[in-house]
């Protein structure tokens, strides 16, 4: 399916005026993910007494992360967790002989505080003029499974039906089968939803790929590569549907 014009069916929005369901993205959209994680290993490190070849450790970390990846879906809810699993494989890839299990547990624990995951000012405002608004709201994250945790720590599972990450789908966004997945989860056919994020590729041609129709959180300015509804904050959503439902 190509790129979906502004002007597509409204079939998103009910009869009262309310869209039928919004799905938003997580990191980038709601959260300031921590692209460096070079101080989030180094913390953890040193919490546990010890240090780590950072760069060395980084290059395992992404390698182990590959290699272990088909197998995600099947470890979601297992404990160790996928994530603890790359962290311990990488460690003992590059010949650590310190104290694993501490420094595993410390990144775990920085991986599910909003200090690695900061929401943006105007976050938990919006989610809350949204549900007054009574707009269904799912979250769809390229995320692993300690994501619930995560928003249960931010105080946010209050907002969201459903939540879906990634790891449960084995594929990342853009693949469809990430939206179809959030999308039969949440009851919703493709036409009667609508995505919200930050990454064009990722989420706005994914969506529009799965039939959804879509909404880029344009934060930079830049030129939009095709034709879709833009914001440059995420406090203009709630205005922007509100007109759409108008």
């Amino acid at each position: 399916m190509g790129l979906v014009s502004p002007k597509e069916d409204l079939s998103f929005v009910r009869a009262d005026g309310v869209p039928r369901s919004v799905f938003l993205d997580f990191g980038g959209t709601l959260c300031r993910s921590r692209a460096d994680l070079l101080p989030v290993f180094r913390e953890a490190a040193e919490r546990a007494g010890t240090q780590i070849p950072e760069e060395a450790y980084l290059r395992a970390n992404e390698e182990c992360w590959d290699e272990l990846w088909p197998s995600a879906p099947r470890l979601v809810g297992q404990i160790p967790s996928f994530a603890d699993r790359v962290h311990e494989m990488a460690l003992r890839r590059i010949g650590f002989d310190g104290p694993i299990d501490a420094v595993v547990r410390n990144i775990r624990e920085a991986a599910i505080s909003p200090s690695w995951h900061e929401p943006f000012p105007e976050t938990e405002e919006t989610l809350r003029r949204l549900r007054a608004l009574g707009i269904p709201m799912h979250l769809l994250s390229g995320n692993v499974d300690y994501l619930p945790i995560l928003l249960s720590n931010l105080g946010w599972t209050e907002f969201f039906r459903t939540v879906t990450f990634t790891q449960e789908v084995g594929v990342q966004k853009p693949d469809v089968r990430v939206f179809r997945f959030a999308l039969r989860r949440a009851g919703q056919a493709p036409a009667d939803a609508i995505y919200i994020g930050d990454s064009w590729e990722a989420d706005i041609l994914g969506a529009q790929r799965a039939g959804m129709s879509a909404v880029w959180l344009n934060r930079t300015g830049q030129p939009a590569p095709g034709p879709c509804r833009e914001i440059r904050s995420l406090s203009e959503l709630p205005g922007l549907l509100a007109d759409l439902g108008g």
